[in-house]
């Protein structure tokens, strides 16, 4: 049995994690801009197609992060309106379910980690090539 502010307290680190997630779309979409504002060479075109798979990545996990939040909102308002009998009722069932999109979230991002120092090191080794 949960009470119905737990899903709510949990909202302000997910906003923050959506504002950081933002914050690394809006610079990554502003570096593919850059390296495709002229004419590219192989490279570059090659570095640009993996920031945009990137940029994917940060989308698909933002876009859990902000679906978890709806769902734990909807947690906490059915949680304060129906009263909580089981581990099985609808609002914990709805705050396990923005939990493992969270998680999924955190995955995504995790994996963006990992690629983001992938793509820095190919570009480093490439770099006096350019």
């Amino acid at each position: 049995m949960q009470e119905w502010y737990l899903p709510i307290t949990i909202l302000p680190a997910l906003g923050m994690l959506i504002l950081s997630t933002t914050s690394q779309m809006m610079t990554l979409s502003g570096e593919i801009n850059t390296l495709l504002q002229n004419k590219c060479t192989e490279f570059q075109h090659l570095i640009s197609d993996k920031k945009i798979k990137q940029l994917g990545l940060l989308t698909r996990a933002s876009a859990l992060l902000y679906l978890a939040s709806g769902i734990y909102v909807l947690s906490g308002i059915f949680g304060a309106i129906l009263e909580n009998q089981s581990f099985y009722d609808v609002p914990s069932l709805l705050l396990y379910a923005g939990t493992v999109l969270v998680f999924v979230a955190f995955v995504l991002l995790i994996i963006y980690a990992f690629k983001a120092v992938k793509i820095r090191k190919l570009q480093f080794d490439n770099n006096h090539n350019l």
